[in-house]
């Protein structure tokens, strides 16, 4: 009776040759900073408002089709949208 060789290890090609490194962007549900507690209940307005800052500069950098290096401009952008949508919802 014969015994079975050795199995060889399967060769595989890399399938990540020649792609992008993974983007470094945090998702808006797993961004913390230090004290920030998990029970949105509790936000003051100013956590609310940099939240929909972060939310929509997020918005920004998909809609730019997730290319890096924009960060800032994508940040005073949303900034900016928040603030006016703000000053339109403060005087109506």
């Amino acid at each position: 009776m014969a015994t079975k060789p050795p199995k060889k290890p399967l060769k595989t090609t890399s399938a990540n040759k020649g792609t992008q490194p993974k983007s470094t962007v945090t998702p808006i549900g797993y961004a913390t900073s230090g004290g920030e507690t998990h029970n949105r209940g509790f936000q003051t307005a100013e956590q609310r408002t940099e939240e929909q800052v972060r939310i929509r500069a997020y918005e920004l950098f998909e809609e730019r089709g997730r290319h890096e290096g924009h960060d800032r401009e994508d940040w005073a952008r949303a900034e900016a949208e928040v603030r006016a949508q703000f000053q339109r919802a403060k005087s109506a």
